[in-house]
């Protein structure tokens, strides 16, 4: 295979798993700048993390009751 079709073929797949990095990292609560920083250096390997890891919990805006 030619090297210029491999070239191509890497950088179409880090820009997909960028893309997936931040839809994932947004449903999930996460910061995708950060998710996306990572793809574009460890592509496959982050899209992995970021699928396997838990939705960040944010803390609901709930009344206190008030103390008796």
């Amino acid at each position: 295979m030619n090297s210029t079709v491999s070239m191509i073929i890497g950088l179409v797949i880090t820009v997909v798993c960028m893309i997936a990095s931040y839809y994932i990292a947004v449903n999930k609560g996460r910061s995708p700048v950060l998710w996306v920083i990572l793809a574009f250096f460890f592509s496959i390997i982050t899209l992995i993390i970021i699928a396997v890891l838990p939705a960040k919990h944010t803390a609901s805006r709930t009344a206190i009751p008030p103390a008796a």
